[in-house]
């Protein structure tokens, strides 16, 4: 489970622009790395708790719900 942790990190990584701002949603995420969303959606619950994620929108405000990397997550990405 830890690698997937890691992996669902890196991707909204490597997705956010330079601001940290991401548009891609649960369903981008899965898609990009190749996961089912289910399981992208327990890992961004189990970061959203571990406090490395927070929302960029919100989805009953904006109409979909994206996320973003904490500055502890965009360390533990960076350093490896």
């Amino acid at each position: 489970m830890t690698g997937i942790l890691k992996s669902v990190m890196k991707a909204i990584y490597n997705l956010s622009d330079e601001d940290n701002y991401n548009l891609y949603d649960a369903e981008d995420i899965a898609e990009y790395l190749g996961l089912r969303q289910e399981v992208v959606d327990r890992v961004i619950g189990t970061l959203l708790d571990a406090g490395c994620l927070s929302e960029c929108m919100n989805l009953h405000d904006d109409g979909i719900q994206t996320y973003c990397l904490t500055d502890k997550a965009i360390d533990m990405v960076e350093i490896g």
